[in-house]
């Protein structure tokens, strides 16, 4: 008998070690506030989703769209990162987490951003959804108004921090939507979310994100948690080129969260396509020459080199293609690149008469291909109130890294904001800006 119960005792242990290694995924599943998405930031595409629909408290997630609507003000000229804002009452009385900001004193904009991103101080927060809407409630209004744009059909903000509030919801597919945003629209103010540690008024405060530097490729960007939500997290990370949006709703513990998003960040780069054979950018150099084939003895004047970048989607010429394939002749393979040259550069007399110094911006890319898609895209829609107005990728450092910027150049300040509303409304987010001031 004490033989059989031993084994018996054995079994017991054996099942209840079974369980406990099952718990996490058992554990995630029989949570009511749990959900999870990851999808490739480039391409939109979801490599793993939970519940990604369900409608959750978002908490701190909520300041993801406060900065953005934020980044947006400062890029329309509205603000600069060192405009002083103002301390409201309800903003220095918000309760924690926060920067403990005195009522009216003034705080700088970078300052105010850079709390809500790496503290996720809700007095900072505060001070710019007043600041750029008039008021909590209209700043509420308008970041709803905006998830809108951006496709966040499920979101509903009530206030710019993430606190508790009725109503206040969003899913896991519409937060990886506004991380994606965040990075590919503003990757200038980006670097806010990969910051380990903030200083301000003496003090030094650390990350609430605890993936960075503790996850390979991790680079942002949003911690959140209640009482109601449980631990939330977007995160963003790098790998190779390829970049993966994260998101946890409802973990039972911060380094509980922490695991399950390495788990599924993993999961979702081992289910990465393998990438066809890229598109390489080549430098072609061109010098001028006659149509035609010159007569025995003529000579060619030899103007400098002229050059010419163009990629391999970009050589959509048969006469520019054939010559080029002709390469026994390489006179005509001449031909063949100068019908490319002009195909790839527009001719002055092509170019639209600029109509004013105003800009509808679509979108700013680390990646030029990006921002050339995201431009065809919005000339397909043949929009006549763009049918003038020149489509240009504008590049730009930032951060020691170049950002391209897709815009279309050459209006009035009316026609921009016709423009963009009208791109708005057709699925396209944007905003109007002065070109000459950025």
């Amino acid at each position: 008998m004490s033989t059989v119960s031993r084994m018996t005792r054995l079994i017991c242990a054996l099942c209840l070690l079974a369980l406990a290694f099952a718990m996490p995924a058992t554990d995630a599943a029989a949570n009511s506030k749990y959900s999870s998405i990851v999808v490739d930031a480039h391409t939109g595409q979801v490599l793993r989703q939970r519940n990604a629909d369900k409608r959750l408290y978002p908490a701190s997630l909520t300041k993801m769209m406060t900065l953005y609507m934020a980044f947006e003000a400062i890029n329309q000229g509205r603000f600069t990162l060192d405009s002083s804002l103002k301390v409201t009452r309800e903003a220095a009385n918000e309760p924690a987490s926060k920067l403990g900001l005195r009522r009216g004193s003034t705080i700088k904009m970078r300052d105010a951003l850079q709390a809500s991103a790496t503290k996720s101080a809700n007095d900072a927060a505060t001070v710019l959804a007043v600041a750029i809407g008039g008021s909590k409630a209209e700043f509420a209004k308008m970041m709803t108004h905006k998830a809108r744009q951006l496709g966040m059909k499920h979101t509903t903000f009530k206030n710019p921090h993430g606190l508790t509030a009725r109503g206040q919801k969003s899913t896991a597919r519409d937060m990886a939507i506004l991380g994606q945003r965040l990075f590919s629209d503003f990757p200038e103010h980006y670097g806010m979310f990969e910051r380990k540690r903030f200083k301000y008024g003496g003090r030094n405060y650390r990350a609430t994100n605890k993936l960075l530097g503790r996850y390979k490729g991790a680079d942002g960007i949003k911690t959140g948690y209640t009482r109601a939500s449980g631990y939330n997290l977007v995160a963003s990370a790098e790998r190779d080129g390829r970049r993966l949006i994260g998101v946890v709703f409802g973990g039972k513990s911060s380094a509980s969260r922490n695991r399950h998003m390495r788990k599924i960040l993993d999961e979702g780069f081992s289910k990465l396509p393998k990438r066809s054979t890229p598109v390489v950018s080549r430098v072609l150099t061109v010098t001028p020459v006659p149509r035609a084939k010159p007569q025995r003895g003529e000579t060619t004047p030899v103007s400098q080199p002229v050059a010419v970048v163009a990629s391999a989607k970009s050589i959509k010429s048969p006469a520019a293609i054939a010559a080029m394939r002709a390469n026994d002749d390489p006179w005509v393979v001449a031909n063949g690149l100068l019908a490319l040259q002009r195909m790839i550069v527009p001719q002055t007399e092509e170019k639209p008469k600029p109509m004013g110094d105003w800009a509808v911006q679509i979108g700013a890319y680390r990646n030029l291909r990006q921002a050339e898609d995201i431009l065809e895209k919005a000339k397909a829609l043949r929009s006549p109130q763009l049918s003038r107005a020149a489509p240009v990728v504008n590049r730009r450092n930032a951060g020691g890294r170049p950002i391209y910027r897709a815009r279309f150049q050459g209006l009035a300040k009316g026609q921009a904001e016709n423009a963009c509303r009208s791109l708005t409304r057709r699925g396209i987010a944007c905003f109007a800006i002065k070109a000459s001031s950025s």
